[in-house]
């Protein structure tokens, strides 16, 4: 690809667009998605599985793990809309020309740890 900024903008452009559907969509529906429980694969999902994707891929400075509010079906939407908030999030910092310098898993700081706890005995 000779210019992979443009992909990231494209995308930027398509999540964002994602983003605004979900949230007129809450708007809209909201006493209604209050009233429903949240489906069975959403609760499974959000409450207990393993979300190593679902952090992976954010750019939030924060190294903990979320586990988001899941109570209704506006929860779930809620969830859904603010995951294409991080998505537009992380195509702006991967159109940066240092992208690659500074763009880090969440996770490499747990494996740091984990890594240096096992060779010092503590895991």
């Amino acid at each position: 690809m000779l210019f992979p900024s443009y992909a990231y903008y494209l995308m930027e452009l398509i999540e964002g667009h994602a983003y605004h559907t979900y949230d007129e969509y809450l708007k809209t529906y909201e006493a209604e998605l209050k009233a429903q429980p949240a489906p069975l694969v959403a609760i499974n999902f959000y409450r207990y599985g393993d979300l190593y994707m679902f952090d992976e891929v954010q750019t939030a400075l924060s190294h903990e793990f979320r586990r988001p509010k899941v109570d209704n079906l506006y929860d779930v939407f809620v969830n859904i809309r603010d995951d294409e908030d991080e998505h537009v999030k992380t195509m702006v910092a991967l159109q940066k020309p240092e992208a690659r310098l500074t763009f880090k898993s969440p996770h490499t700081v747990f494996e740091a740890v984990a890594a240096n706890a096992d060779k010092t005995g503590w895991l």
